[in-house]
């Protein structure tokens, strides 16, 4: 041997050592003292195909180290496999003469990708080489058409075919519920669907829930809850399922999507309705106020914990509260805006939740006291849009205020087209607020008109009327952009904005 190489059992030694710190175990590489002479020299520069992969040495762009028996050689990984369409999601339904965008998308292939169709696109609509479909459709109607991707190497996968739909714009009738419903809840899934659950009739709360499929726009029977609920509220959690609770009890449930069923959870300290439920950045839910057994007001709030399935009280709020509404801001911390007090007359007070602190802190008041009205969340500025309601006089309210976080006070801006109570306003993937039913002034019969709130210029427009009057409903915007009106009627219609 050599003076001045290791000895065999050093050398295995040694690499022992350096498998440990590499991770490798020491028997998958055995290497003669040539080879370990020449490992121990090697400048760290990258092994090229067919080289042994040595620690501390990469493998060429494009190979990798594999073990063949108890050597490791660098070897090509040949090209990515061909690419596949996605079918889900699907493309979203469109409007005539709005601004459209749906992106098409596809799993492996060599990058880059290019796009392709054939058939009857709506007119008005491109798809682009990188599957950006996009335009404005100037034709209603429906448009089958099938989409084809290459990759870089020129591989293509299945072609597959889809259905883009387009819809005057507006309101338009949907698939009939299973039961007619009024102040009930609707809540969008992970999965898409709408759990639409519980609400009043003439023979009281009911059970009963159901599933909205926006894919076949229908409308179908899943678990009932364990008791009749109206004026709950329902809660999508970090888990996926929702959180029921209240609703003139102080149980709560959990609806489980992969089942299809409710099961019971702990109930709350306190029986509820008309109080509300706010998901906080922590996963927990806050729950604040609401009507008694009494029917009094209540001032006391309580969390809900996913991992415990337990309600623990929190601190009280300034005023006890019904009718009021909860927003989270991008702050984490919760606006609690009006309501009904103690003393049955509508609250223009206000106040705000810390979750680090469980504290509840009054703030500016209103500029109008006000209950049954509503609370948004502008997605641009961060702020919060308050529009209609009763005021302390029961009368129907047509004003809107701004909430500014920045300055913890509120500002009115202008009046809507029409006073309404009990109606719904639903943030729009454009950034503008969908203001639709409610009973209104006058005649305090329930309506038909909606509006839109523009942010920017902080006004109102009419945009045309539901196809059923409706207040106490409940509107969802769905993953498609389209918003799903349910229930509040006299029949259990739903119909969707365009």
């Amino acid at each position: 041997m050599k003076r001045g190489v290791p000895t065999p059992c050093i050398v295995l030694s040694l690499l022992a050592q350096l498998a440990l710190l590499a991770g490798i175990p020491a028997h998958a590489q055995q290497f003669d003292e040539n080879e370990f002479s020449r490992f121990q020299s090697a400048p760290l520069a990258c092994q090229r195909d067919g080289q042994a992969c040595y620690t501390g040495h990469s493998c060429c762009p494009g190979l990798m180290c594999q073990f063949e028996g108890d050597r490791a050689h660098c070897v090509g990984v040949g090209p990515p496999p061909p690419p596949t369409i996605n079918m889900l999601p699907s493309p979203s339904d469109g409007a005539m003469d709005l601004p459209y965008g749906f992106t098409f998308t596809a799993n492996n292939g060599a990058l880059p990708l290019t796009w392709s169709e054939t058939g009857t696109l709506p007119p008005g609509l491109r798809l682009a080489a990188d599957g950006l479909l996009s335009g404005s459709p100037s034709t209603s109607g429906s448009f089958p058409i099938t989409v084809e991707v290459k990759d870089a190497d020129g591989r293509a996968a299945t072609p597959e075919n889809f259905l883009i739909q387009v819809f005057l714009h507006g309101f338009s009738p949907t698939g009939k519920m299973t039961a007619v419903r009024t102040s009930h809840t609707a809540t969008l899934l992970n999965t898409g669907k709408v759990l639409v659950a519980g609400g009043y009739t003439s023979a009281g709360g009911l059970q009963s829930a159901e599933l909205f499929d926006p894919a076949t726009r229908t409308f179908s029977s899943t678990g009932s809850m364990t008791i009749g609920r109206f004026q709950q509220t329902a809660t999508l959690l970090p888990s996926g399922k929702v959180l029921v609770a209240g609703g003139g009890t102080s149980t709560a449930e959990l609806f489980n999507p992969a089942t299809g069923l409710f099961s019971q959870t702990h109930e709350m300290d306190t029986s509820r309705s008309f109080q509300t439920a706010t998901l906080l950045s922590n996963g927990k839910v806050l729950v604040a106020g609401g009507s008694g057994s009494e029917g009094n007001a209540l001032a006391t709030a309580e969390l809900f914990d996913l991992l415990t399935e337990t309600f623990t009280p929190t601190g009280n709020m300034s005023a006890a509260r019904f009718g009021h509404t909860a927003t989270l801001l991008a702050s984490g911390k919760v606006l609690i805006t009006g309501g009904t007090g103690s003393q049955g007359g509508a609250l223009a007070s206000a106040e705000i939740f810390d979750p680090s602190r469980g504290t509840f802190t009054r703030i500016a008041s209103m500029n109008s006291a006000c209950y049954a009205h509503t609370a948004t969340l502008l997605s641009a500025s961060g702020t919060v849009l308050l529009t209609g309601g009763f005021d302390a006089g029961s009368n129907i309210l047509a004003s809107a205020e701004i909430f500014d976080p920045s300055t913890m006070h509120f500002t009115a801006v202008a009046t809507m087209t029409a006073s309404r109570a009990f109606h719904t306003a639903t943030l729009l993937k454009d950034g503008s607020v969908l203001i639709a039913g409610g009973v209104g002034d006058g005649t305090r019969e329930t309506i038909t008109l909606t509006e839109l709130f523009n942010p920017p210029n902080r006004t109102f427009s009419p945009t045309g009327s539901l196809t059923v009057a409706r207040s106490s409903h409940a509107a969802t915007l769905l993953s498609s952009g389209l918003v799903l009106v349910t229930g509040g009627d006299s029949d259990g219609t739903a119909e969707t904005y365009h």
